[in-house]
């Protein structure tokens, strides 16, 4: 259970519990971005409304036991799609609890926030046979500083964002967000700093050693 405690920080995810907007990505940007990948560096603190939910859905948080096999091309993006416009459908915006003491996040609830769409799209995906390792959660923060909780599919030709906020299923560089942290490949239950956050915080660590030497 060491992971837990070292899991235990109180990182807010705001809840967004806006209704999902319909965003148009044109031809241009897709292309644009494909092919890229979220920029992952060292090991970061989980949220600890993700430690929560793990302790109660363990299976959720588990590695996969057998090897699965990534949907290949369209397929793959067709069932993101699928699976990212049904959840948004199908859980009606609720502003919940932002306190990590308190807050919990539920697969298929009747309502829901951002947590609730994230965690119940990676479930339906890996049901439809999807490898874990492939699906993440991230945490981002919005143009607003807002906390969000989003999905995040790992593809051959790059990483694609399934988020409440939009229709679309997105690159991940064409969400316009502050990417902050997000589950490790190697195991659902840790967590691995990303983007320019997580290129700041290693900055900052090699400054401290560099100090203290």
């Amino acid at each position: 259970m060491s992971w837990i405690i070292k899991s235990l920080v109180a990182i807010g995810i705001a809840s967004t519990g806006a209704a999902a907007k319909a965003e148009i990505v044109n031809d241009g940007s897709l292309n644009q971005a494909k092919g890229t990948f979220i920029r992952e560096y060292d090991n970061a603190l989980a949220p600890l409304q993700f430690v929560k939910f793990c302790m109660n859905n363990g299976s959720e948080c588990a590695a996969d036991s057998a090897e699965r096999t990534l949907p290949s091309g369209e397929r793959a993006m067709s069932m993101l799609r699928e699976v990212n416009s049904a959840v948004n459908a199908s859980i009606t915006p609720m502003q919940k609890s932002t306190n990590p003491m308190v807050a919990r996040w539920t697969i298929a609830p009747s309502a829901g926030d951002c947590n609730d769409y994230a965690v119940t799209k990676r479930h339906q995906l890996i049901e439809m046979g999807w490898p874990s390792s492939a699906l993440r959660l991230a945490v981002v923060l919005t143009n607003g500083g807002q906390g969000h909780l989003v999905l995040v599919a790992r593809l051959a030709d790059g990483d694609f964002v399934l988020d409440n906020l939009s229709a679309s299923v997105r690159p991940w560089n064409a969400a316009e967000y502050e990417w902050i942290s997000m589950q490790s490949a190697g195991n659902p239950r840790f967590w691995v700093a990303i983007g320019e956050h997580g290129e700041r915080l290693r900055a900052t660590r090699l400054a401290m050693l560099r100090t203290v030497q």
